[in-house]
């Protein structure tokens, strides 16, 4: 069995051509994918204007939320193209990592269970708000 390395930002919407689709979707039947993105980062360094951006508990995780939904709803319905746009828009490094994720497993309802953030502040030696959100998601496959 030869280790597969996804790279990100590959996919473009066609997840189908990625080298060595063919050999992962063999390989991931009948087994649990799991995948971490930080599906939304947000903030003065991540080059949001100063008067759009919000601090996670005044309105930056309910901006969260809504991007974040908006891409489940992408997902949902197999829309590869404008699944790699919205992770452009929402700043997410998910968009490789869900357009396989979906095509692998097909027609699926997502949820999102859990919405923190980390600060990153100091990672970026950028001024508040700086912050990444991070999501639990539970993923059901259609019947």
């Amino acid at each position: 069995m030869s280790p597969l390395k996804l790279f990100e930002y590959l996919a473009g919407g066609k997840p189908e051509r990625l080298p060595g689709i063919d050999e992962l979707a063999r390989l991931s039947e009948g087994t649990a994918i799991v995948s971490t993105v930080d599906p939304f980062h947000h903030g003065i360094g991540y080059g949001d204007a100063p008067e759009n951006s919000l601090p996670p508990q005044q309105g930056g995780l309910e901006l969260a939320r809504q991007r974040i939904e908006q891409g489940i709803r992408l997902l949902e319905q197999g829309d590869y193209w404008g699944y790699n746009q919205h992770c452009v828009e929402a700043k997410s490094d998910g968009r490789d990592a869900g357009q396989v994720f979906r095509y692998l497993r097909g027609p699926m309802k997502g949820e999102i269970l859990d919405l923190t953030y980390t600060d990153a502040t100091e990672l970026y030696s950028s001024p508040p708000p700086t912050w990444v959100a991070a999501a639990l998601f539970q993923w059901q496959l259609m019947q």
